[in-house]
């Protein structure tokens, strides 16, 4: 009888222990990295780009210093990391990018180094800055990372748009438009790339109202410019005379003429000036066009 009790006390008690060693086994932390990992992508691609990128930083910073050189070989490392990439593209968020790089552009492979740096160099393009957008090109020069014919010949563009070296740009895009027709463009805006002389612009005017804005392509402006101001000339000459330039009339023509003649040369002048920056804005959205299309 008490073999029998303690049988029934004991294989209770024993299958009690292994289903919960079994339970134990299976069960799966949801910190661990794979998890993580699993669950960013689920969120990514539901489309919910700020916590996916939550959920990605966690799974990044689930590796210490010592054990991040190990996960360059890794898939599912160099996976988070284009992911965020795509998600900083999306979001415009040039300080996400500049973080990325900052942190684990080391550990990146060449394809995702690429991906980084072309948001890098997107970013600092938009803003314009010469010297800025220049030392980062040199730092991507004297780095390990090997970079498609593409993107370094779209680095060389840049830079040289930057400068506006537009004969220089010419000859490079002339180049490179013969390997990939996505340059075609850029040179062609560079072959018709022909600036106004604001100093020129502004001795026309001096010599007929109006004609500096002609020069500039605007014949209306100079139809416009040119019949007010002779307007007023012809009503000083008139009234000068009828009144035998003792009137105040010829005065009042005479000093609205003078003013609007003096906005004329002024207005010339901005004319080409505006011409030319709508030049070089052209030449800048197109490479920035470039830089989506080789993303």
């Amino acid at each position: 009888m008490k073999k029998i009790l303690t049988r029934l006390i004991i294989i209770p008690l024993l299958l009690i222990t292994a289903v919960t060693y079994l339970n134990a086994q299976s069960f799966v932390s949801p910190y661990e990295p794979s998890v993580v990992k699993a669950f960013a992508d689920s969120l990514l691609e539901e489309g919910f780009l700020t916590q996916a990128e939550g959920e990605y930083k966690r799974y990044l910073f689930s590796f210490d210093r010592q054990t991040l050189s190990q996960q360059s070989s890794d898939p599912e490392f160099q996976s988070t990391l284009l992911s965020l990439c795509n998600i900083y593209k999306q979001q415009s968020n040039k300080s996400g990018v500049q973080w990325l790089d900052e942190q684990f552009y080391t550990y990146a492979q060449n394809s995702v180094k690429e991906k980084m740096s072309n948001l890098n160099a997107g970013f600092l393009f938009k803003e314009r800055d010469e010297l800025e957008f220049s030392a980062f090109t040199y730092r991507l020069y004297n780095s390990d990372a090997v970079f498609s014919p593409d993107f370094s010949n779209l680095l060389q563009v840049s830079n040289l748009v930057l400068e506006q070296d537009i004969k220089k740009l010419g000859e490079l895009t002339a180049v490179i438009s013969l390997e990939n027709d996505v340059f075609a463009h850029l040179n062609e805006l560079c072959t018709s790339y022909k600036t106004k002389k604001p100093g020129l612009a502004l001795f026309l005017s001096m010599i007929l109202p109006g004609s500096g804005r002609w020069y500039t392509g605007s014949f209306a402006a100079f139809t416009g410019s040119f019949l007010t101001i002779g307007s007023f000339v012809a009503g000083t000459v008139l009234t000068g005379i009828k009144t035998q330039w003792k009137g105040w009339q010829p005065y009042v023509f005479g000093a609205c003429g003078l003013v609007l003649y003096i906005t004329d040369l002024y207005g010339s002048w901005k004319s080409a000036q505006r011409y030319n920056d709508a030049l070089f804005r052209h030449l800048c959205e197109e490479t920035e066009n470039i830089y989506e299309k080789i993303y």
